[in-house]
């Protein structure tokens, strides 16, 4: 056991060193090149073309394990084969210093002395603090070192002694220059390791806040838009709480997304979508906030673009809602104008979409640090509009996830200008429905059967009144274990399952439904709050027909449902 932990750790360490290693080796084949092009064809150094001969051998032999050992899913098994490859490679390398020092001159002997000390400074920026990989470069170069006299004719030369003290002297200060380098490395290392276990750390607590917060955020958004449909209700309290609801959606949703991109866990699909409808069905939700601030919300050019493009339209959405947001909040009078263009880019063709307002502008100040997360130019700017001042950052980020731009100027008739630009390959119409895909639908529409998996009591009765408002029959389970016996008694048509649940998870739940039993085939929808690509991914990998997001909106849950059916 202690044997092996050392072997870890070895690897470990080494793995820096491996690839700093792999990127010198274009290096010392230029040094090789160099030293055959301009001496090898002299009489008296035929040895460089044997010696780099059986140089070019070794180096093959050392990259095909740095390679190996690079991509292996256990590298403590192997790092001993690299360090003694690492080792022949020093052996070969350093032996043309004592031809050299042969040759009896003092340029030769010169040359040889400084091919070493090079090839020991080059192993001591490729350990990179590794000390299995800083021995097994440097030692056949000091050997050589030391040696030279004597096997180059100088043993009896007065100066010979000097030049092994001057060795013994720069050997002390090599090792005293590792020792600093190995600390400064490992510090380094250690702090970047703390600062990711940080980060990791700080991405699993918005994660877990924002799965909690949702399952309140969902019960306030439902049951506002329950009690605006119910008669003698106060619609503009109901409202009011719809209102509020929406917006801790928007926050919780800004830090969640801000979150995952600081992780580097933010992903983005390509998936063909229809364009005109993308950027048409976002200006249409913004002219009711528009009209209500006396603003004219104008879009140019929407009936020119293509229909069908690939790309992610819920990251266009988010972006285009950002902006549309900010341009309506910032102008008081005059009005926001959106205009949509296809243009020849680099890598093919992009979408450039602009969104100019009337206004109070930007400084140059102000450009300069409005994609900061968290900067709201000012004091003044939060207390008047409120939000986190994540919304342009993101935006930002999603552009760039998605291979385009955004980017932000004074316009010149006094408002602010932002442009989007985001490749917009051709895309595929999908496939009209057939009678079997109507007929799925028509069935789950006549009544259906669902059973509802939530820890939460307050999601069951929120999805317990959306699927009862469409004329569903539902059943409720609290756990995995309940809501396995139930399927296990009895079919139903869909299963909404929470994924993440104390004990037993939705994802295995649904893995144990496909197993066996009664509802082998019946559609599981996941609902959840985490949907980036891998948790989507994950849902699918456990067998799950779709998913819906917390907090639940009704349109994407019949939506949902009704893609299951015709699946």
């Amino acid at each position: 056991m202690v044997l092996a932990d050392f072997w870890e750790r070895l690897a470990t360490e080494y793995h820096p060193a491996a690839v700093s290693r792999r990127n010198q080796v274009p290096l010392r084949l230029f040094v090789i090149l160099v030293l055959c092009a301009t001496m090898a064809w002299r009489s008296g150094f035929e040895f460089l073309l044997g010696w780099s001969a059986a140089y070019v051998v070794v180096q093959v032999a050392e990259l095909q394990a740095l390679r190996r050992f690079l991509a292996s899913s256990h590298p403590s098994s192997i790092v001993g084969f690299n360090l003694v490859t690492d080792l022949m490679m020093a052996v070969v390398f350093g032996w043309v210093a004592i031809p050299l020092w042969q040759i009896g001159t003092p340029a030769a002997a010169a040359a040889g002395a400084l091919l070493i000390l090079g090839s020991i400074l080059t192993a001591l920026m490729g350990a990179e603090g590794c000390l299995g990989a800083f021995l097994s470069a440097v030692t056949p170069h000091l050997i050589y070192l030391f040696v030279l006299p004597i096997f180059g004719g100088s043993r009896n030369d007065p100066v010979t002694p000097y030049f092994l003290i001057g060795a013994g002297l720069f050997l002390l200060v090599l090792a005293m220059v590792f020792m600093w380098s190995r600390k400064a490395m490992q510090a380094e290392r250690s702090a970047r390791l703390a600062a990711e276990a940080q980060t990791a750390a700080k991405s699993a607590f918005v994660a877990m806040v924002s799965h909690e917060l949702r399952t309140p955020i969902n019960a306030l958004l439902n049951g506002a838009n329950a009690l605006e449909r119910q008669a003698g209700i106060d619609r503009g309290a109901a409202s009011l709480i719809a209102s509020a609801g929406g917006m801790m959606k928007t926050l919780l949703n800004d830090l969640l997304d801000y979150s995952k991109i600081e992780a580097g866990r933010m992903g983005v699909e390509v998936v063909d979508y229809d364009l005109r409808a993308a950027v048409n069905e976002t200006a249409l939700l913004w002219r009711a906030e528009a009209r209500s601030k006396g603003i004219k919300l104008e879009v140019k050019g929407a009936r020119l673009l293509p229909q069908w493009v690939r790309g992610d339209p819920m990251r266009l959405r988010q972006i285009l809602n950002n902006l549309l947001s900010n341009a309506i909040k910032f102008t008081a009078k005059g009005g926001v104008t959106l205009s949509i263009a296809m243009v020849e880019g680099p890598q093919g063709r992009e979408v450039a979409i602009t969104v100019v307002d009337t206004g109070r502008g930007l400084s140059e100040d102000q450009i300069a640090r409005l994609f900061n997360a968290y900067d709201q130019l000012g004091a003044a700017t939060a207390r008047s509009y409120g939000g986190t001042g994540l919304g342009l950052a993101i935006s930002r980020d999603l552009a760039r996830l998605m291979g385009g731009s955004l980017s932000a100027a004074a316009d010149s008739g006094g408002g602010a200008r932002f442009q989007l630009i985001l490749p917009a390959p051709p895309g595929v119409a999908p496939p009209v429905a057939n009678a079997t895909e109507t007929a799925a639908l028509e069935a789950v529409a006549d009544a259906p059967l669902v059973l509802v998996v939530d820890d939460h009591d307050i999601n069951r009765r929120t999805l317990r009144g959306i699927l009862e408002a469409f004329g569903a029959q539902v059943e409720t389970a609290e756990d995995a274990e309940t809501a396995l016996e139930a399927a296990h008694a009895r079919v139903f048509d869909a299963i909404l399952m929470d994924v993440r649940m104390p004990g037993v998870d939705g994802l295995e739940a649904t893995r144990r439904l496909r197993a066996s039993g009664l509802n082998q085939a019946t559609p599981v929808i996941a609902v959840t709050g985490a949907v980036t690509p891998e948790d989507i991914a994950a849902c699918k990998a456990a067998g799950m027909t779709g998913w819906v997001e917390k907090p639940v909106n009704a349109t994407a849950l019949y939506a949902a449902l009704f893609g299951a059916a015709s699946a």
